[in-house]
């Protein structure tokens, strides 16, 4: 593999914007390892290599002549493809959308490109970003780079995986109930959620409104400030979106105190839940580590936690009911030959170009916002989550931030599922609006990454950065390590 490929993005800016470096040399190596490795690993749905070869000259000139250059200048980075580029497909790896081009950038798109990013294609995902293993895609499963014949995890595999495997030093994803966090963990990347309403959503798929946030991949935690940098700040198309602008999240990212006044939190429900052997070890090892750098841990009590899957599941998928319902089949999108009505229109068209698992949450969501159902189920779980998030505000007035593993089952075989409660730790955080990321800890026995996940309070994400990227130095996993070599 091509060393400029091993340098994490905030050496390889330096060296680009120094002219050490050429962009169109990064961009090269990437499309060349991209052409090496993807066919086993499959992440990529569209490659943009002529239009990246061209974005990448057009940086070299810029900084050879001495033009202002943006923050990321000439920087090759992937995206999910349920991310707006304008002019360019956007499937969501859904067969309706197959022959769909974005009319306009999302706001994350705008400041990337603003800042000089090279955008080298679009990465694989679930069907509309629902699922949890990048299986459920209508074109192709991603492999894990780390064990081809198990799952990267989901909905962002596609960008997890691209990133693992050296074939771009960052990526964008989006994260509903874990879906950056998760595939991070399976494949030994950093993955951050930020904050809900600290990055606009304007441009990108919906799923679940009340929990998507788009996020990043990097292999480290201060790639991964670099880009929150960039793509954090106000929009006033998206409602939600927080005013808070212009902040760096790189500062006092190195500071060797960090760790000696945190208060880690440690759920005490962990202990309620069946956890592999390897990713128990790892996790009590990172607790030591923590505590011997000056880190004080606590143990924190959220009883709702065992609810948390149930009233995602019933939440996320009444909302997937409601932003599916745009997908008619009319005004864009795949259109039924075989309609005779309006109504045959809009179920055949959504029936014969969605999925299993899509149709399955359409469904379930209806169900449950149904006139007999709504109080009975949405309006409970609702509750619920009001009643969680009390739970977790009270729980962060003893500690700084919440410490678990990354997922409680390591990445299954193709075919094979993963337990609802797998993922619990991580959907917290979309549940209650928090920050969170995913740090890679150690590799197991078998050679295959385990992480562990740090959630901090609202709006708090610099100072979550801060601690993983503490805890990050201290960690026993190997970064010069690439799968596929």
């Amino acid at each position: 593999m091509d060393e400029i490929l091993k340098l994490c993005v905030k050496d390889l800016r330096t060296k680009i914007c120094s002219c050490e470096v050429k962009s169109e040399d990064s961009v090269k190596a990437c499309f060349k390892r991209i052409k090496e490795a993807d066919p086993k690993i499959k992440a990529f749905l569209k490659l943009n290599e002529e239009q990246a070869l061209k974005q990448a000259a057009e940086s070299d000139n810029k900084i050879k002549t001495g033009a202002k250059c943006g923050y990321f200048e000439g920087v090759p980075i992937a995206v999910k493809d349920n991310i707006m580029i304008k002019g360019e497909s956007m499937t969501a790896a859904s067969k309706y959308l197959e022959n769909y081009a974005a009319p306009y950038d999302a706001a994350v798109i705008e400041k990337l490109k603003e800042a000089g990013a090279v955008f080298v294609g679009r990465t694989n995902m679930d069907e509309f970003a629902m699922g949890s293993s990048t299986e459920t895609s209508a074109y192709q499963k991603t492999a894990n780079p780390w064990d081809i014949g198990r799952i990267p995890g989901g909905s962002s595999g596609g960008s997890a995986a691209a990133v693992a495997s050296g074939m771009v030093p960052f990526a964008l994803g989006s994260d509903t109930g874990g879906s950056i966090r998760q595939p991070a963990g399976f494949c030994g990347v950093v993955g951050f959620k930020p904050s809900y309403g600290l990055v606009s959503r304007y441009g990108i798929c919906a799923l679940a409104s009340s929990f998507d946030q788009a996020g990043t991949f990097s292999k480290t935690v201060k790639d991964t400030a670099m880009l929150l940098t960039v793509i954090a700040g106000k929009d006033y198309r998206d409602p939600v979106c927080e005013p808070e602008e212009n902040i760096d999240y790189t500062h006092n990212l190195d500071n060797p105190d960090t760790l000696k006044n945190t208060v880690i939190g440690v759920p005490k429900q962990l202990k309620e839940y069946p956890v592999d052997p390897e990713i128990i070890k790892s996790y009590e090892d990172a607790l030591k580590r923590l505590e011997e750098e000056g880190a004080k841990i606590t143990e924190v009590d959220i009883p709702s936690y065992k609810y948390a899957p149930a009233m995602y599941k019933v939440i996320m998928c009444a909302e997937v009911s409601a932003n599916i319902a745009t997908f008619d089949g009319i005004r864009y999108g795949y259109r039924s030959k075989n309609a005779k009505s309006l109504n045959d229109e809009y179920s055949k068209s959504r029936g014969e170009s969605m999925g299993y698992e899509v149709k399955k949450r359409v469904i379930f969501g209806t169900y449950v916002l149904g006139a007999k159902n709504y109080h009975k189920y949405y309006h409970q779980a609702q509750k619920v989550r009001t009643l969680f998030i009390n739970e977790i505000n009270e729980a962060y007035k003893k500690c700084d931030v919440i410490f678990s593993p990354a997922s409680l089952q390591m990445p299954v075989k193709f075919g094979e599922t993963l337990s609802e409660e797998s993922d619990v730790f991580l959907i917290a955080a979309n549940l209650a609006g928090l920050p969170g990321i995913t740090v890679p800890s150690s590799f197991t026995s078998a050679g295959m990454p385990v992480g562990v996940h740090f959630m901090g309070r609202r709006l708090e994400d610099a100072k979550l950065l801060q601690i993983a990227a503490a805890y990050e130095k201290i960690s026993d996993f190997d970064r010069d390590k690439f799968p596929l070599e």
